[in-house]
């Protein structure tokens, strides 16, 4: 794998994505609420899509989606560095706080794996979320509802 470490996951820009499939039918089962590999790398796919560097902003259809996008996410990002540096760690994993790229991938798990709460707890950030993707998955059947 790239860099010599071992991983569960790699996306190659205009390449291959790599997954360890223990880990990807792991996130299929649920096994860990809000993890799900494949959605993680896939969300670096997208991040990619405007070139070779990650920043943590897909492809946005206009001026208005990318300056809601950094004014939004943006801060949501420097909270969660924040809490997490602090040690208080809510649902949106920490790994998220290490930059910019793989915040987009820990919240695009959340949408998906844990769409209720993130909708609950960072309605922003999931409106946004909900904007670029096209769905509305805390309206899925079966989404839990959470207090």
């Amino acid at each position: 794998l790239e860099g010599g470490q071992p991983r569960l996951g790699e996306a190659w820009w205009r390449g291959p994505v790599i997954l360890s499939w223990a880990d990807a039918r792991a996130g299929g089962r649920k096994e860990s609420p809000g993890h799900n590999l494949v959605l993680h790398e896939f969300a670096h796919q997208l991040d990619m899509m405007n070139g070779r560097t990650t920043d943590g902003t897909p492809p946005l259809q206009t001026k208005a989606q990318h300056h809601r996008w950094v004014s939004v996410l943006g801060p949501e990002f420097e909270c969660l560095v924040e809490n997490c540096r602090r040690g208080q760690h809510g649902f949106i994993d920490c790994y998220g706080a290490t930059n910019p790229t793989e915040f987009f991938a820990v919240i695009t798990e959340s949408f998906f794996e844990r769409s209720s709460a993130l909708r609950l707890h960072h309605a922003e950030a999931y409106h946004v979320l909900r904007d670029f993707y096209g769905l509305d998955p805390a309206e899925w059947p079966g989404s839990l509802v959470v207090d």
